[in-house]
């Protein structure tokens, strides 16, 4: 069943995000072709006419349209299904509470991830059409010289986006949940119900993430007088560098495990024992 509801999912949003993300590409080829980041070998920052301001303008417009559009569907999707008045033929189905969710979940996911690539595929398309690839090469091989590991780089980036991605959307489920029985006013009590875990999430973000680092001692060593800045090799202080950022991230991606499991068990429980859809 859990299948169905996915496919049902995918089903409801994919015309709304193939609208979104083909209107988007027809921005970035246009700027790719006419505006700075399409002129090889000239600086990508450089505008000289109104027109490649205008081009420049729209696709910064369209980078936050697609953002805010993607967190509007993902929002309205959970709220009309499980909170509004959809809510009381869904709760009929022959599903858990559990499967409701996750499928929300998954979908939720999987477009947010997708308009992050796209995002980030217009900007990598830029760099190639300006020819500033083989500056970004050289960097990238000067790093790795001094030991730095990019393909673990990469891969922690990723498991990043793919976890917080996930923390983000349950923090906006668990919100919506609790703001009904929060506040008489819905959205009033799922913007403070946010807003609370949210400052919970990044108090325990900083916390963790502190307590990872000073259990590794690496801040301990970038700070000591024995330590990079005592004329020590340049691959010794990547290396520290690169354990420092590998903690950082690991204490980041705790964090978001924990405040997306707390806000998992919190929404499941809202739904099952202080569901309102009055």
């Amino acid at each position: 069943m859990l299948k169905k509801l996915i496919r049902h999912e995918f089903r409801a949003t994919a015309k709304i995000f193939m609208w979104l993300y083909i209107a988007f590409a027809i921005i970035v080829a246009v700027n790719a072709l006419f505006a700075p980041f399409g002129s090889p070998g000239t600086d990508p920052g450089s505008i000289t006419s109104p027109v490649q301001a205008l081009l420049v303008g729209f696709y910064v417009l369209s980078v936050a349209a697609i953002s805010i559009g993607t967190l509007v569907v993902v929002i309205l999707r959970f709220y009309r299904n499980l909170l509004g008045d959809e809510g009381y033929l869904m709760m009929t189905l022959p599903v858990s509470r559990e499967q409701n969710i996750l499928s929300k979940l998954i979908v939720a996911a999987v477009w947010n991830i997708c308009t992050a690539l796209l995002i980030f595929g217009s900007i990598f398309l830029f760099i190639g059409v300006s020819g500033a690839f083989g500056e970004l090469a050289e960097e990238i091989s000067s790093m790795a010289a001094m030991g730095f590991s990019v393909g673990q780089f990469i891969v922690f980036i990723v498991l990043t986006m793919i976890v917080s991605t996930f923390a983000s959307v349950l923090m906006l489920y668990a919100a919506m949940a609790i703001g009904p029985n929060l506040l008489k006013n819905r959205l009033g009590g799922s913007i403070l119900a946010f807003i609370i875990i949210a400052v919970a999430s990044q108090l325990l973000t900083l916390g963790i993430m502190a307590g990872v680092v000073a259990a590794s001692g690496n801040f301990a060593m970038i700070l000591s007088p024995d330590g990079p800045a005592a004329g020590l090799s340049d691959a010794v202080v990547s290396q520290t560098a690169m354990s420092f950022v590998n903690d950082l991230t690991i204490g980041l991606l705790i964090s978001y495990v924990i405040v997306g499991t707390a806000c998992w068990f919190l929404t499941q429980y809202m739904l099952k024992k202080k569901l309102n859809l009055a």
